[in-house]
């Protein structure tokens, strides 16, 4: 049995580069992930930045980590950045992928990242007695920096991760859809921070975001590539099926209680393609002709 795409806007088959039908077997599904790069004089990228730079004088930082770890201010400041900047990254994506008027996508105004909702999703559509209804998605971003390549880890080790608390974020607001961003950055030997002969992959990742991607005002100094695996539904994170809780524990936060936050494989979750079509989409006319 083969797997075959359609085109849902034209209504045809997706073909190859030969012009033949794009099919393969079941056991070679393919997930799809989509790889954006800023690159520093790029005018949308020169936006993106702008604008993340804007919300990071405006928002009261968690001096914690997910995992209850306290950061310095160093760290604060570049994963924060890094954090509005995949914001503003979906923001700009889903906005430009959204060609729908019942469709609105927003940026939270909250000032405070403890009870922050990311984005929001306002759907508005007519049911069969032409009556207008509209509803709200809520939508929480997260964002790493691994140090594998990004098929071993979105294949192996990446979760889409859901809601958490620990000792400092005693719990999260629910939300409607989890997504999952990851930045490839350029490790050398030279950059590794190491501690006890083991390397600390927090400030090694802070170490590098600061000497090689950044100047000391936030200006974007040479290309930095994102990918955007996927994600899950609030739904997904309630099928124990599929989701689990995980733990987290730090030697400064959490040493008597245990964290923990709804995790799901990359694997297991709904891809890139996949999670973006079940956000944007709205019926039209399809409850008032009932076809």
């Amino acid at each position: 049995m083969d797997i075959y795409y359609v085109d849902c806007i034209n209504g045809e088959l997706i073909q190859d580069s030969n012009g033949e039908a794009l099919c393969h077997s079941f056991s070679n599904l393919p997930f799809r992930i989509q790889k954006i790069v800023l690159t520093p004089t790029s005018h949308s990228s020169i936006n993106i930045i702008e604008q993340a730079k804007k919300r990071l004088e405006l928002i009261r930082f968690n001096p914690a980590n997910s995992s209850g770890v306290i950061r310095d201010n160093t760290e604060i400041r570049f994963k924060s950045f890094c954090g509005l900047i995949i914001e503003q990254l979906c923001f700009s994506m889903l906005t430009y992928y959204n060609k729908n008027p019942n469709v609105k996508i927003e940026l939270d105004d909250n000032n405070h990242s403890i009870n922050q909702i990311d984005l929001k999703i306002q759907k508005r559509w007519t049911d069969h007695q032409l009556i207008e209804r509209s509803i709200t998605k809520t939508v929480e971003i997260r964002s790493s920096f691994p140090f594998k390549p990004i098929e071993k880890v979105v294949a192996q080790d990446f979760d889409i991760l859901g809601g958490y608390r620990n000792d400092v974020k005693k719990g999260e607001i629910e939300k409607d859809f989890y997504l999952r961003f990851l930045f490839s950055l350029n490790y050398t030997p030279e950059s590794y921070v190491r501690e006890n002969q083991k390397i600390d992959y927090s400030k090694t990742s802070t170490n590098v975001l600061k000497n090689v991607y950044f100047d000391e005002n936030l200006n974007l100094k040479t290309d930095l590539t994102i990918y955007f695996i996927g994600g899950a539904t609030n739904s997904m994170m309630l099928d124990e099926s599929i989701a689990y809780n995980g733990n987290m524990r730090s030697s400064n936060f959490n040493q008597s209680n245990i964290a923990q936050y709804k995790k799901i494989k990359a694997r297991n979750a709904l891809d890139c393609i996949a999670i973006m079509q079940m956000m944007l989409n709205v019926i039209t006319t399809e409850a008032i002709n009932g076809k």
